[in-house]
């Protein structure tokens, strides 16, 4: 049997949902390939909230900037993909400082190797070690969104689409979600 890639179904099927959402209801779901990204971080609520804060924070400072500068049009566009770019690569440095700090204080530290370890391992801070993105143009494109058709409508959407698309992956391909659901398990940023 032919491996099908997950997020390439995934992303076919945010598609399908997206059109079917777009035309019943008249909402955008945050960009044609976001769907199908989001439904394969809905067990990650950090990742999803740290990529919506990201588009969020795009688009307030490309709000801000359009108050000084006319942007509009392929400028806009491109202007908050690059910012959500931007935005999305420094929060990633940030968090593998944050990892590399946490690895220097268990190594350097003066207290009990133990308690450090303890510590390192509480729920919290493990969290916080596992958080990442959803890629480097998804906060771009969701904020192309927010400013479209405004947060809430755009949040909506995606919700309701993310949703579907995870439920059809769950129908379609159980084990190959349930594989690369996985194989990001036991991706350790920074270690």
């Amino acid at each position: 049997m032919m491996a099908l890639n997950i997020l390439a179904v995934a992303i076919g099927v945010g598609l399908f949902f997206t059109l079917l959402l777009s035309q019943a209801l008249g909402l955008a779901a945050g960009g044609l390939v976001v769907p199908g990204y989001m439904a394969l971080q809905l067990t990650n609520p950090m990742n999803i909230a740290l990529t919506l804060t990201a588009a969020l924070v795009t688009f307030l400072i490309v709000r801000t900037i359009a108050s000084f500068a006319i942007i509009y049009g392929r400028r806009q566009t491109i202007i908050m993909i690059l910012t959500g770019y931007l935005i999305a690569g420094f929060l990633d440095i940030f968090l593998a400082n944050l990892v590399s700090w946490v690895n220097l204080q268990m190594v350097g530290g003066t207290g009990e190797a133990e308690a450090q370890v303890a510590a390192l391992e509480s729920n919290f801070m493990m969290t916080i070690i596992e958080t990442k993105l959803v890629g480097y143009i998804i906060p771009g494109l969701i904020a192309i969104w927010f400013d479209r058709q405004g947060v809430l409508q755009t949040l909506c959407g995606l919700a309701v689409t993310a949703v579907l698309v995870r439920l059809a992956l769950i129908v379609i391909m159980p084990e190959a979600l349930a594989n690369y659901e996985a194989s990001q398990a036991f991706q350790m940023p920074g270690w």
